[in-house]
This record gives structure tokens, sequence and C-alpha cells, in this order.
């Protein structure tokens, strides 16, 4: 992923799948449900990333593969949202103080962009939809991003 910082804010990177939270770990809140995590989040002052690299995927597979690795990155990228709302509630806290969700960009970056398939199908728009309402966040697939 290429990160412009076109503003000079200090940005920070912190690694959560295989840095904050162990490689494997699936019950990482110990309550025995199993979550995924995304990969990092990347964030400054104004804006908070939550990241999911899916760079595996090739473009002659099939598109059914393809879109089944965007799905499970969504699922990674919500549950850690989730959590991390959660976490921040049991301390008194609100995510909505530091960012509001307009300024919360989950991010899947794909190897090759999800709209490589140019058919339009009713199970991805309804995926995509069901996690807005599930974190009232808007799903990218890009590779880039600018902080200003």
């Amino acid at each position: 992923m290429k990160i412009t910082n076109g503003g000079r804010n200090e940005i920070i990177h912190i690694c959560i799948d295989g840095g904050i939270i162990k490689h494997g770990l699936e019950d990482y809140v110990g309550d025995g449900v199993p979550r995924g995590r995304c990969d990092c989040m990347i964030f400054d002052n104004n804006k908070l990333l939550l990241v999911e690299f899916k760079m595996d995927v090739e473009p002659l597979t099939k598109d059914k593969t393809l879109w089944k690795n965007f799905s499970h990155a969504m699922k990674q990228i919500k549950d850690f949202f989730l959590y991390l709302k959660a976490s921040l509630k049991q301390e008194g806290k609100d995510l909505s103080t530091f960012y509001s969700n307009d300024n919360i960009i989950p991010i899947i970056c794909m190897k090759y962009g999800p709209n490589i398939h140019p058919k339009r199908n009713v199970q991805r728009n309804n995926e995509k939809e069901k996690f807005r309402e599930e974190t009232q966040l808007k799903i990218q697939s890009i590779c880039e991003y600018e902080f200003l």
C-alpha cells in the first residue's frame, strides 16, 4: 500500500495481526468467540485507516475465489472495528471522540481490484451494504491513500 503524506502530519502505523494480536490467535478477547482482525491501523489526528491486505489473489483466479477473499477481508475489518469500539467503551471512552465515522476508512488492499469482473453481483452488493449497516462505514478497495 502506498501512503502519501501531503499534509506532513505525524502518521502512525500499528501492526494488528501478528503485532498487537498474535498470529493465529482468533479468540483475542478471551470469551471463546473466534474473531478476525485486520492487518494494521494507519492514522493521524484526522483519519483512521483499518487495512487488510489480500495480495495473494492472482488475476486469473476465478471470480468466486477473489470475492471470497474480499468477503473474508470485510469480516476481518468489521470484527476488529467492533472490538476496538467495545474496548474503548469498557474504558469509558468512545471512538467517535477521536474520529467520526466519515474519518474511519476501512480499506481492502488487493493485488487486483475487486472490479476486475465487470458484472454486477447482488450478493456482493448485499455484503457491502451489510458491512455498512453493522459498522456505519463504507468499505473501500484501494492500494493508495493520501493523508492531507
